[in-house]
């Protein structure tokens, strides 16, 4: 008994084992092969349909879990339908009539996957008519990015009917197409009508234009279609194109700040009479809000003074908000945050350097007598050369263009090292300059709150001819009013010429540049990016499609500039 009682438990353990050691199968690599479309009913662009339901065969089991959330029908409707889905089949049975005389589209984007690895179904769509003949006239082209040029993947290109109150912002479009990795579209069975063709980005997938952040582009005025389109190419950009609307001025601390409906690019404060005191400002990091600081002066009165100004301000699109506004502070017991600075050091050609600061907040106060030239202990600080001080419209940015004379500091270094040599061998006669600073004493800026900055260190490294190539630039083109523009990796703009076709870009720094040409199609002097809400697309621009390399001590031209 014993024994046949230790042979159970053994048996046991062993298939226990076995059970734990089963593993699935090990397959190949992943499927990554969509279903194939094998038959429809009714065909592909049948005519006389007058079914109350259609259904779509695939060569794999598939999965229509997100086909609610995908089918589209054109032209654009509120169809009701039951979606019933059998292993490799899937049913839509309607749950109204279709109207007569109709073409309809079925557009089903990415709603049928298969049923384990969930790839979509490309490009499936099927075409039926219930009248005698199935509208076919079609619209087809390409989409591209305005700045890059490159092509414009996944954007919804509409087809709006025409109408006086057509709103891109709320209507939907009637009929639809995506565009694929090259950009392209194509917009098949339409009818016979008029038609305003807009582009967008649709990135919540309503099929609704969001103004405020979603990249977009139209052709001008609407389309008589009365036969098919090739070559209806798009230009988007990302303007937001939202009305420009005052939002609110208050109060804010020690501050008054003024807010706005959208990002703004520049503003203007006007004085209206009688003042007697002026105010720092500046656009904060939202784009949206301009804050006013309070006067430094100890004479201002928090609870009686107050100010009238006029703030003009514009958006990206140039619309402008004209604004009258009470400007009164309040007393605050709030401490105002210390004030940060940015300082980038720029070398022009071998003598000449480009400096700039930037602040988190303006300047009330800048004195010049105590920005100095610091080279090496053996040498004095001296007062440096400056062409002119350049602050921009709210003082939270200062440049300027400082000239070193390294030669004579050379000179003056040497000169010092041989009277020490002459007292101790060991000390060298002589040493290659190579860096000198320029130092903003701590008492150099005070900002609009009364605080001042700390000590601010510029290093300025010397420069050689050689350490910089040159770009020579030859255009051909029949254009009157354009600019061409020399910009780094980053699109930083570092040189422009206008309506200039032959020059020469010295002193570049060792780096990749791309060349831009701005095309002034109307000849307004101005290059537009356009706005939907006035119907204007932007004006053309051509990239020069290699990027240049420009090396040390090395000339490049580029002779095949054509545009």
């Amino acid at each position: 008994m014993k024994i046949f009682v230790k042979a159970c438990l053994i048996a046991l353990i062993l298939m226990n084992l076995n059970c734990a050691n089963q593993r699935g199968p090990t397959g190949g690599p992943k499927d990554t092969i969509p279903p194939t479309l094998t038959a429809s009913i009714p065909l592909n662009e049948a005519l006389n349909f007058d079914n109350d339901w259609i259904e779509l065969s695939f060569d794999d089991e598939i999965n229509t879990a997100t086909l609610k959330k995908n089918l589209v029908i054109s032209p654009l409707t509120e169809l009701k339908y039951k979606a019933k889905t059998k292993k490799n089949k899937v049913r839509l049975e309607f749950e109204e009539p279709l109207l007569d005389s109709t073409t309809y589209t079925f557009n089903f984007l990415q709603g049928i996957t298969d049923l384990t690895e969930k790839n979509p179904v490309i490009n499936l769509s099927l075409a039926l008519s219930t009248g005698p003949y199935i509208d076919s006239l079609f619209i087809k082209g390409s989409v591209h990015e305005l700045y890059t040029q490159l092509p414009a993947k996944g954007v919804l290109v509409g087809l709006y009917s025409y109408s006086d109150s057509l709103d891109l912002t709320e209507d939907k479009p009637l009929y639809f197409s995506t565009t694929n990795d090259s950009g392209a579209y194509v917009i098949n069975n339409i009818k016979y009508g008029r038609y305003k063709i807009f582009a967008f980005s649709d990135e919540n997938s309503n099929f609704t234009f969001n103004s405020e952040n979603e990249t977009y582009g139209l052709r001008s005025s609407f389309v008589p279609l009365s036969a098919g389109l090739d070559s209806v190419n798009l230009i988007i950009n990302t303007i937001d194109s939202r009305p420009l609307n005052f939002i609110s001025s208050r109060s804010f601390g020690r501050y008054y700040d003024v807010r706005y409906s959208k990002p703004i690019t520049s503003y203007q404060l006007t004085y209206l009479p009688p003042h007697t005191y002026t105010f720092l400002h500046q656009l904060q990091e939202d784009l949206t809000t301009i804050r006013i600081y309070p006067p430094l002066d100890t004479l201002y009165n928090h609870d009686g003074d107050s100010s009238q100004l006029i703030m003009t301000v514009h958006d990206t699109i140039h619309q402008q908000s004209l604004d009258t506004l009470m400007v009164k502070f309040l007393s605050s017991q709030r401490p105002p945050t210390p004030p940060t600075s940015k300082i980038s050091a720029e070398a022009i050609n071998t003598r000449q350097y480009k400096v700039s600061l930037s602040f988190d907040k303006p300047i009330a106060l800048f004195d010049t007598l105590i920005v100095l030239l610091n080279t090496d202990t053996l040498l004095p600080a001296t007062p440096i050369d400056v062409d002119r001080y350049n602050w921009n419209y709210n003082r939270t940015s200062l440049s300027f263009k400082v000239s070193v004379d390294w030669a004579l500091l050379q000179d003056s270094l040497n000169h010092q090292l041989q009277k020490l040599h002459e007292k101790d061998s060991l000390i060298p006669d002589q040493r290659v300059l190579s860096l000198t600073n320029i130092v903003f004493d701590s008492a150099c800026f005070k900002d609009a709150d009364g605080i001042s900055l700390p000590k601010i260190l510029v290093k300025l490294t010397k420069k050689e001819a050689a350490d910089f190539g040159i770009l020579h630039i030859k255009a051909k083109t029949s254009k009157t009013s354009f600019i061409i523009q020399i910009l780094d990796t980053k699109n930083e703009l570092i040189a422009e010429r206008r309506n200039q076709t032959d020059f020469t870009v010295n002193f570049l720094n060792p780096g990749t540049y791309k060349v831009r040409v701005l095309i002034d199609n109307n000849l307004d002097g101005v290059w537009s990016v356009g706005n939907f809400i006035d119907d204007s697309t932007p004006e053309s621009i051509y990239l020069y499609p290699q990027p240049t390399k420009i090396s040390s001590n090395w000339e490049i031209s580029i002779d095949d500039l054509t545009f």
